[in-house]
């Protein structure tokens, strides 16, 4: 036997110390399922997250960004390859992170502006007595299966197909749905 350590024997002295050990070998601890490694990594980095996320512009969530940032490197843990700086990595998830959050709160906000565009529509468009109440008043007196059925094809104006699919049922289902539910309306609306 050599006087030369093995690999195994290298890491394991080189991260045995979690205080002096580097950031790769604390990666490469974690990866091998060693959770105080990574506790330490966290420890270490969550400051270089935040500094990066406020420099990168954002404003709020940073804590939220930056510990999404971490839970995304605990799932990718087992997979990291030493190939690049761990700081390299980190900040790639770190910047990923950032870049979902902005398309989600975009996402979002489009979202509540269609639907408000949608709500102004519906409110200016002449519905059967002309009044947007009476519609609501009549969908009010629906069960949510018909109002549903029926605020997809009648006012969203898809196919009963593609109601369905939405729906999760049949087509037949969606069909009857929407006859019920016109009568209803016709009901509450002569009333």
């Amino acid at each position: 036997m050599s006087g030369t350590p093995d690999a195994t024997t290298v890491r394991d002295n080189v991260g045995r110390d979690c205080g002096e050990a580097t950031d790769e070998a604390l990666m490469a601890r974690a990866a091998a399922g060693d959770d105080d490694a990574f506790c330490r990594l966290v420890e270490r980095n969550q400051r270089v997250v935040a500094n990066f996320l406020i420099r990168c512009g954002v404003e709020r969530d940073v804590e939220d960004l930056t510990q999404r940032t971490f839970l995304k490197l605990h799932r990718v843990r087992r997979g990291w390859k030493p190939t690049a700086k761990f700081a390299t990595f980190l900040l790639m998830i770190a910047k990923q992170t950032m870049i979902d959050s902005i398309r989600a709160t975009r996402r979002r906000e489009d979202l509540h502006r269609k639907a408000a565009e949608e709500r102004e529509t519906v409110e200016d468009a002449p519905l059967h007595r002309g009044e947007s109440q009476d519609a609501a008043a009549a969908l009010a007196c629906l069960s949510a299966p018909l109002r549903e059925a029926v605020v997809l094809v009648v006012m969203q104006g898809l196919a009963y197909g593609e109601a369905a699919q939405v729906l999760d049922v049949p087509i037949g289902t969606v069909k009857s749905r929407v006859n019920a539910a016109l009568g209803q309306m016709r009901k509450e609306l002569s009333k």
